[in-house]
């Protein structure tokens, strides 16, 4: 069953839909638009996020996502505070964290100590795969663990979190660069299942994001991925319509010029990767290529977007 969550950062609008969504989305772009070109202290600004965060928190059943400051500077440790402090806000937080080398580190110290990371800013299908086969190799190892004296990780137990792990595309993105955003989705589940084939629990939970329209939503059902969330306009038009309308709706017809990548798949030596030392030195390697030009520049129009409120 697919769950709808709100992306979002007024309070009001969760009221408005709050018998029809489960969860919700936050980021600095959208805690900004409250502040109405206000200037403030980077310590209020966090505070800011923890009172609206909290807000919606009260309004929804489900997951509210609460995403770190991260710019292309910004280190592992630096997400690791901000993402260990956000994560004590509310036991249904989950930390949100860019799908970078930086951000992979910092998913290693959060998931090991149970705190449940949604990886955002994801555009490619190489980046699905790495996010799922970390998390798969977190689990594997980290049960029970005991971390080599380097790591700077503490001994934690086999839980992974209140919830799986969340991977988000962000589908509106690329289809206003010519590809097809859901194609991403579609993939991105297969890839998913195939590296949890067999594994009872603990597969990532696909949150399709940058949801444009309701052709969106229908398709995102269509392929069953678990989370979807969009903006208020959407849902607005999507919840106008009966259930036999919705169904009615052609998922596919707008996107039929848009570039659709075939689906894509690990070589052997990225399969034999057994131990995140071995992901790391992939990632770092671009043996697995988790860059994208998207991913860089949502980290900067993300950051512009917290910055401008920073007095």
């Amino acid at each position: 069953m697919t769950r709808f969550l709100l992306d979002s950062g007024d309070p009001d609008e969760y009221r408005e839909f709050s018998h029809l969504i489960w969860g919700a989305t936050t980021n600095p772009s959208l805690i900004a638009k409250k502040l109405e070109s206000k200037k403030i202290s980077q310590e209020e600004a966090f505070e800011l996020q923890k009172k609206i965060v909290l807000e919606i928190i009260a309004i929804v059943p489900g997951a509210v996502s609460a995403e770190v400051y991260a710019d292309g500077k910004t280190t592992h440790e630096q997400m690791i505070r901000q993402g260990e402090e956000i994560a004590t806000w509310h036991k249904r937080i989950v930390v949100k964290l860019p799908t970078t080398i930086e951000g992979f580190k910092a998913r290693t110290k959060l998931r090991q100590d149970k705190i449940t990371v949604n990886n955002t800013l994801v555009f490619s299908q190489e980046q699905i795969f790495a996010i799922c086969l970390h998390e798969k190799l977190i689990q594997e190892a980290y049960r029970p663990f005991n971390p080599p004296a380097h790591s700077g990780l503490s001994p934690s137990g086999s839980k992974t979190g209140r919830y799986p792990s969340f991977i988000s595309p962000f589908v509106g993105r690329l289809d206003d660069i010519n590809e097809d955003g859901m194609s991403l989705v579609e993939n991105g589940m297969k890839i998913k299942k195939a590296l949890f084939e067999g594994v009872p629990h603990g597969t990532p939970w696909m949150l399709e994001a940058s949801v444009r329209k309701v052709e969106h939503i229908r398709r995102g059902i269509l392929a069953k991925t678990e989370l979807i969330t969009a903006p208020a306009k959407v849902y607005k038009e999507w919840f106008a319509l009966s259930k036999k309308d919705q169904e009615k709706i052609d998922p596919v017809s707008y996107s039929k010029g848009l570039q659709k990548p075939a689906l894509w798949k690990a070589p052997k030596e990225i399969l034999q990767i057994d131990s995140i030392d071995e992901f790391y030195k992939a990632i770092s390697s671009d043996a697995l290529n988790i860059k994208h030009p998207l991913t860089d520049k949502g980290l900067i129009r993300f950051a512009s977007d917290w910055n401008a409120i920073i007095a």
